[in-house]
């Protein structure tokens, strides 16, 4: 059996999808986890605790594929195991 491999970008859509698949969170969806980005890209939280994508200060760009925002897995996982 062969153990399945993350990529290295992921979409707002498979992300919520892994989050469950993982344990991360109990359920999650697309929006939800948009929902998420936004609130906690807010000035108010502190800097460690920021959602770490965008174009702010200390966040990593998001890579484009057409329309679709995606993320680099490794940090997004580690980021909502931090800061679920």
């Amino acid at each position: 059996m062969t153990e399945r491999k993350d990529p290295p970008y992921i979409s707002f859509t498979d992300a919520a999808s892994l989050l469950v698949r993982r344990g991360i969170v109990g359920s999650m969806t697309p929006r939800g986890l948009r929902y998420v980005a936004d609130s906690r890209d807010s000035k108010n939280i502190p800097a460690g605790q920021r959602w770490p994508f965008g174009d702010g200060p200390g966040q990593e760009p998001y890579l484009v594929a057409g329309r679709t925002r995606m993320m680099r897995t490794d940090l997004l996982l580690d980021y909502l195991e931090r800061f679920p």
